[in-house]
């Protein structure tokens, strides 16, 4: 039987798993350009000192973990810019993803993403929506997108 899947705040330690669960989120070579510097970037939001400067932040994260092994990760930045979702591979489809996001949007009215190429459908389901042209920053592809609490009264 599976054991149940804890959503939590990260803790300092964390950064490991947390960086494991990143590296085990996607093919390297499907999110990158293959040039040093988009390779480098990618090792940047990896590394686990600049994670554990993410736990240490006061800006929001949570980490879903199984069995203690953490196995997805959000974080924000500037408030409400998402900036960080990474659900390890072999626990994709199983809405870890979309509960991370529901635990941590209920207190904005919008939120930001410049989401990778393989994370625009997912995004889409959430009801995010395109703001802008596809860019390449430090070698990485990502597409500015928008959500808004649509709960939210004028």
């Amino acid at each position: 039987m599976m054991n149940k899947i804890a959503y939590r705040k990260p803790e300092l330690g964390d950064e490991y798993e947390i960086s494991a669960c990143i590296w085990a989120s996607a093919n390297l070579w499907e999110l990158v350009d293959g040039t040093p510097e988009s390779v480098n970037e990618w090792k940047q939001i990896c590394d686990p000192d600049e994670l554990r400067a993410r736990i240490l932040s006061s800006e929001k994260k949570l980490v879903a973990t199984w069995n203690s092994i953490v196995i997805g990760f959000i974080a924000f930045r500037q408030r409400n810019h998402l900036s960080l979702l990474f659900i390890r591979r072999e626990f994709s489809r199983q809405g870890i993803g979309k509960e991370l996001f529901t635990r941590c949007s209920h207190d904005f009215d919008e939120i930001t993403v410049n989401s990778s190429d393989l994370a625009i459908g997912f995004y889409k389901k959430l009801g995010f929506v395109k703001i802008g042209d596809r860019f390449k920053k430090y070698g990485i592809w990502a597409t500015p997108m928008k959500w808004s609490n649509k709960a939210v009264m004028i």
